[in-house]
């Protein structure tokens, strides 16, 4: 598997889903980063991780869960 690090927010527009919903899943340590070499302040998810996740567990396309409270 090829592993495609970009930040949270090209995750988000790439698979849409919201932006939160990525970052809540990495602050419980679902999906794994890494800091970018390049921005100290900016945050990296694997593209085929997160596509997983949203693949195998679902979630509506325009990002919103029934159990989502935001």
């Amino acid at each position: 598997m090829s592993e495609e690090w970009i930040t949270i927010q090209e995750a988000a527009r790439r698979l849409n889903v919201r932006r939160a919903k990525i970052s809540r899943l990495v602050s419980r340590g679902i999906i794994k980063t890494k800091d970018n070499p390049l921005d100290a302040r900016v945050t990296l998810v694997d593209l085929e991780e997160v596509r997983t996740i949203f693949n195998t567990y679902g979630g509506r396309k325009d990002g919103y869960n029934d159990n989502d409270n935001e």
